[in-house]
């Protein structure tokens, strides 16, 4: 039995609400790891110390970026700070617990953590979590310039890595160019026992969203997903007199207000529903509720086309097609999988589809289907999290326990 069990998770999210890092640091936990979290808060509404999944979490803040103008720069320099302590906070973590298991989610917490693991040596592994394509996500931001020295910063800290997870394929396959640490992917899906057992015409009662044509997007309004595609549909369907067609949104109400402020200045507020937050027990019944999940992304560089949001696995764990955009890794799976509609935005106009599909509800439900097959047979958080594990296993059989 090892003792190699002292799992420190730095994350620069906030870690309660963060799915995908809860669902592997609770994993990792309920599996005899002691599981500390260093969070970065950034709306500053956690308590200092809290226990999250089994996990011991500890929340600090750099502001609320929200009341900051230049959030792009305040970012940046936040990101040195926490970098800073995640480094202080392993090294001062060691003295108690002997040998560490670092892992690090995405690259803004990597450096603190290499810094780490070249000083404490090999009293300490490095997972790196990689969520998203980092020269991708860099260069939405900052630009090529500062990309390509985040890029080469990135591959020269894997030469310090003793295992890599990432969030899909592509991410996988870039990141071995580089390394060849033991790699799994591991998906963000939903468990088997997480799907409420609702029918859809009593979902859309418990949601109140009876008599209408549901299309569901959930999650933070970001730049990355093309909510003009959505406002040119309403425009649309107002134009060609179409009623019973609603856009429902479900997550944090203050990201919303840009797109709440033109749906009211263009009078379309008859397409629209803001629902704003909900309870973890209620996110996954407003997908059975619905008759489509929006996830369609913006063509912003090579991130968002490799983009695999979360929205994809809900909707199939809930049996709902999605809708997203061709020439992406996203319409790779929907196409292979048959669970959802690849809109080519170019040649097709999202309220077309809309009404095709509202006419033929055969269609939709085998769309469904097909999306509920691929969660029971593959992307359930069951089976993830059972990568997660034998990853893990993997790096740690040869290691004995250090420093003692």
């Amino acid at each position: 039995m090892t003792s190699w069990r002292n799992v420190l998770m730095p994350v620069a999210m906030t870690f309660a609400t963060d799915g995908r890092v809860r669902r592997e640091g609770g994993a990792l936990a309920r599996h005899g790891f002691c599981v500390q979290a260093l969070s970065w808060d950034r709306q500053g509404l956690r308590p200092s110390t809290e226990s999250v999944d089994h996990c011991l979490v500890r929340n600090i803040g750099f502001g609320k970026t929200s009341a900051l103008p230049y959030s792009r720069l305040y970012y940046a320099l936040a990101a040195v700070f926490f970098q800073a302590g995640i480094f202080l906070w392993a090294v001062n973590r060691i003295r108690k617990a002997h040998e560490l298991i670092l892992h690090s989610h995405d690259f803004n917490t990597l450096l603190g953590c290499v810094a780490a693991k070249r000083v404490l040596k090999n009293r300490v592994l490095l997972v790196y979590d990689c969520h998203e394509l980092t020269p991708g996500v860099y260069q939405e931001w900052y630009g090529s310039f500062i990309a390509a020295i985040v890029a080469r910063l990135e591959f020269s800290a894997l030469r310090e890595v003793d295992a890599i997870i990432t969030a899909n394929e592509a991410i996988r396959r870039y990141l071995q160019r580089a390394s060849n640490a033991p790699s799994v992917v591991v998906h963000n899906c939903p468990s088997v026992d997480d799907v409420p057992k609702l029918g859809l015409m009593d979902a859309k009662k418990k949601c109140d969203l009876q008599d209408s044509f549901v299309v569901l997007f959930t999650g933070k309004v970001r730049q990355d997903y093309d909510f003009s595609m959505i406002l040119d549909a309403a425009r649309d369907l107002r134009q060609k007199r179409m009623s019973g067609f609603k856009f429902v949104f479900v997550g944090l109400s203050e990201l919303m207000a840009p797109l709440v402020k033109t749906v009211i200045d263009e009078g379309l507020q008859d397409f629209f529903d803001f629902r704003g937050y909900v309870s973890n027990e209620d996110w996954l019944a407003y997908y059975v509720a619905s008759d489509l999940c929006f996830a369609v992304t913006r063509d912003l560089g090579p991130n968002s086309r490799i983009l695999t949001p979360n929205k994809i696995f809900e909707s199939m764990a809930c049996g709902v097609p999605v809708v997203v955009r061709e020439g992406t890794l996203s319409a790779e799976i929907v196409r292979s999988l048959r669970c959802g509609i690849v809109l080519d935005a170019g040649h097709t106009s999202l309220s077309a589809e809309l009404i095709r599909l509202s006419q033929n509800r055969e269609m939709l439900h085998a769309l469904g289907a097909a999306g509920r097959r691929a969660f029971r047979l593959r992307y359930n958080w069951d089976a993830m999290q059972n990568r997660l594990l034998q990853l893990y296993a993997e790096i740690l059989i040869p290691r004995p326990p250090q420093g003692k």
